[in-house]
């Protein structure tokens, strides 16, 4: 069974539009007992409440779904590392937080085997530079089940 990680902007494109949080819940709905959730994204999605009443619904809606399976994970340190060799790698490119999150997020989903889950047309271009990275823009098929 193949695993995942969701990237932050599948769950904040699922909260803006009714569409999506159907085609997240139906990936969730098969996909659940395989999915992480980054640490990197619990705190790009807490920075972006808008409210406390914001904040208190992702920890309660999304946070606590994750954490009761014991689903979110923090990047090892040799993730740390790699993601700091790729922006130094980018001399004459200026980078920021976003940009550190991504590839956090990418060398994290890599080193662990799961397949990333997102929309960012940047991380869609990283397996060619994070040799084995599997990104699928949302959200794969499931796969089908042994008779």
């Amino acid at each position: 069974m193949p695993r995942f990680t969701l990237d932050t902007n599948v769950i904040i494109d699922a909260v803006r539009q009714p569409a999506e949080l159907t085609r997240l819940k139906e990936f969730l709905g098969w996909a659940l007992p395989t999915t992480t959730l980054s640490s990197v994204v619990a705190l790009e999605l807490l920075a972006g409440a808008r409210s406390p009443e914001a904040a208190n619904l992702i920890e309660t809606e999304l946070l606590a779904l994750f954490e009761r399976r014991q689903r979110i994970v923090a990047p090892s340190a040799a993730s740390w590392r790699r993601a700091g060799h790729s922006l130094g790698g980018r001399a004459g490119h200026p980078t920021n937080s976003a940009d550190q999150n991504d590839l956090l997020l990418a060398h994290s989903a890599r080193e662990s085997g799961w397949t990333l889950i997102t929309r960012d047309r940047g991380i869609t271009g990283l397996p060619s530079e994070i040799t084995g990275l599997q990104v699928a823009a949302p959200y794969p098929s499931q796969p089908p089940t042994a008779s």
